[in-house]
C-alpha cells in the first residue's frame, strides 16, 4: 500500500488547521463538553470509536486496502448475496454515479467486495479508500457510513465532519444494512463521495435511495430462498414498511423477513413450529390459490385486531418454472414491494360487488367479537345486517371471502390463540370462553386451522 504522500491529495483539506480543529471537536465531544454533533447515533459512534476501538482522530494513516487474495476470501462467504445484488447495484449507480458518487457493496466486516464508479476518478477513490477492497469497519476507521451502519444495524448518513477521523472530513456517505431471509445482517450498501462543496441537505437525498435499493436486494434474497412457497408481500402502512411471508403447500408459515417478524411478532420458535398462516389472518380461499396467475392481489383480515391489509401473493416459482422459460422464471424473482402502494390504490377501487354495506359489515363483525362465547346462528347475524338469512349469507361471502360459519370459526380460533398466548387460562376454560361445546371440539378445530394443537401453540409463543 503506497504512502499517503504518493497519492493525489484532496483539495478540500487545503485549509490549514481544519483537521486539527476537527480532532479537537471530537475529543471535546467525547469528554462531555458542548459540541456540534447533531445526530445521536453519530455521537454514540464517536464514543465507541475512541473508548472501544481506540481510533486516533488525528491519525493521517491511509485507509487499509485488502490484497486481491484477501478480497477473494472476503467475497466467498456471500457470493450468492453478491450475485443477487448485481441488478440493484447497477440501477442505483445509474442514478448516483451522475452526481460523482461511488457505490460500494460491503460485507459485515466493512470490506468493499464490489463497487461501481467512474474509472477516470479511480485514483481519487483509492486515495480515500472508497474503492474495491477498502476496509471501513468502525474498529479500523471510526465513525463512517459503512462501519457505523454495521455497528447499529440501521441506515445512516455521515456527512463530512461527522466522520471520526480528521482525514475523512471531506467524505460524505450513506449506508443501509442488507438482511437475508433469516433476518441476519449479511451486507451493507453504501454510496460515498469526496465532493467538498456538497451540502448536508443535498447528501441526505441519497439515503432514501440507498435504503430502497437495500430493501430490493433483501426481497430478491427472500424470494430466492423460498422458490417452492407462496410469497405474500404485505403492503406498507403509515407506521411500518412492507413485509414478506413465505407459506408452504400445507399453509404453514416457513419464512418471514425482518419486517414481517416485527409486524406480526414472529420469532424463530414460531417459524420452527410451522404455525399456520391462518393464525395471523382470517382463513380465506382467495389468499392461497393453486393454479392461479403468478401474482394476484388480495385483502387480508388480521387476526385479533380485524385490521384489513392489502397484499400481493406470488405463486411458487418452482412449480411455475415447468411452464415457463428461464427468462420468465427469472423475472418472477423481481422485487415487488415498491409496486404495492400503486397497486393498492387501483385495487381499492375494485371492491367486491353485491356485498354488505360497510356499516352492516361493521355491525356484524362487532357483534361477533362481543358474543363469541354464545351460540351464534346465521339468523342472529343476518338480523344485525337487516337482511334475510339467505341474502345475508351471499352478501357476507362476497364481502369477506368466506361463508359466515367459517368466519365465525376463524374468529373463535383467533380469539383462542390470543388467550393461549397472553393468559394462563386452562384449555377447557378457553374452549368455553370462545364458544366451543367442549375441549375436544376446540382442539380438533384449532389444529385444523392453525396446524398445531392448542398446547403446542402455547409453547411456541412463550
Amino acid at each position: 500500500m503506497a504512502a499517503e504522500s504518493d497519492q493525489p491529495g484532496p483539495a478540500s483539506l487545503a485549509v490549514a488547521g481544519e483537521p486539527r480543529q476537527h480532532a479537537e471537536t471530537v475529543l471535546a465531544a467525547i469528554g462531555g463538553e458542548p459540541h456540534g454533533v447533531e445526530i445521536e447515533v453519530v455521537s454514540h459512534s464517536w464514543r465507541r470509536s475512541a473508548e472501544v476501538h481506540h481510533v486516533d482522530p488525528e491519525s493521517r494513516e491511509p485507509p487499509h486496502i485488502l490484497t486481491e487474495a484477501a478480497l477473494r476470501r472476503s467475497k466467498e462467504p456471500i457470493e450468492s448475496v453478491l450475485l443477487a445484488a448485481q441488478p440493484e447495484l447497477d440501477r442505483l449507480h445509474r442514478i448516483v454515479g451522475q452526481a460523482g458518487y461511488v457505490t460500494l457493496f460491503c460485507d459485515i466486516n466493512g470490506v468493499a467486495i464490489d463497487h461501481r464508479g467512474e474509472e477516470q476518478h479511480s485514483a481519487e477513490f483509492r486515495y480515500w479508500g472508497i474503492w474495491l477492497g477498502g476496509v471501513w469497519s468502525e474498529a479500523a476507521e471510526g465513525t463512517n457510513g459503512i462501519g457505523t451502519c454495521i455497528a447499529d444495524g440501521r441506515a445512516i448518513t455521515v456527512h463530512q465532519a461527522q466522520h471520526f477521523r480528521s482525514r475523512h472530513i471531506g467524505l460524505s456517505c450513506s449506508g443501509a444494512p442488507v438482511f437475508d431471509a433469516d433476518a441476519r445482517l449479511v451486507a451493507v450498501l453504501d454510496v460515498s463521495t469526496m465532493d467538498p462543496q456538497l451540502s448536508a441537505q443535498a447528501h441526505a437525498l441519497t439515503l432514501p435511495l440507498v435504503v430502497n435499493t437495500a430493501r430490493q436486494i433483501e426481497e430478491r434474497l427472500f424470494r430466492e430462498s423460498f422458490p417452492h412457497a407462496w410469497i405474500i408481500a404485505v403492503a406498507p402502512r403509515a407506521d411500518q414498511p412492507g413485509s414478506l411471508l413465505a407459506v408452504d403447500r400445507d399453509h404453514r408459515l416457513i419464512g418471514a423477513d425482518r419486517c414481517a417478524r416485527r409486524q406480526f411478532n414472529l420469532d424463530e420458535r414460531a417459524l420452527a413450529a410451522g404455525i399456520s398462516i391462518w393464525s395471523l389472518f382470517a382463513r380465506s380461499s382467495v389468499v392461497l390459490q393453486r393454479g392461479a396467475r403468478p401474482d394476484y392481489p388480495v385483502r387480508l383480515n388480521r387476526a385479533h385486531s380485524g385490521e384489513t391489509l392489502f397484499a400481493l401473493v406470488s405463486t411458487p416459482v418452482a412449480a411455475t418454472r415447468v411452464h415457463l422459460g428461464k427468462l420468465d422464471a427469472t423475472l418472477l424473482m423481481q422485487p415487488r414491494i415498491a409496486l404495492l402502494d400503486d397497486l393498492q390504490r387501483h385495487y381499492a377501487a375494485d371492491a367486491p360487488r353485491g356485498g354488505l354495506a360497510p356499516g352492516a359489515l361493521r355491525r356484524v363483525r362487532e357483534y361477533v367479537a362481543a358474543h363469541l362465547g354464545e351460540d351464534l346462528d346465521i339468523g342472529t347475524l343476518a338480523a344485525q345486517a337487516g337482511l334475510s338469512a339467505y341474502h345475508f349469507a351471499r352478501a357476507f361471502k362476497a364481502s369477506v371471502g368466506m361463508p359466515p360459519h367459517r368466519y365465525l370459526l376463524a374468529q373463535r380460533i383467533q380469539k383462542a390463540a390470543e388467550l393461549l398466548e397472553r393468559t394462563e387460562q386452562s384449555l377447557a376454560g378457553i374452549a368455553l370462553a370462545v364458544g366451543f361445546a367442549d375441549q375436544s371440539h376446540f382442539s380438533r378445530s384449532f389444529h385444523g386451522l392453525v396446524g398445531l394443537t392448542p398446547g403446542q401453540f402455547r409453547r411456541a409463543h412463550r
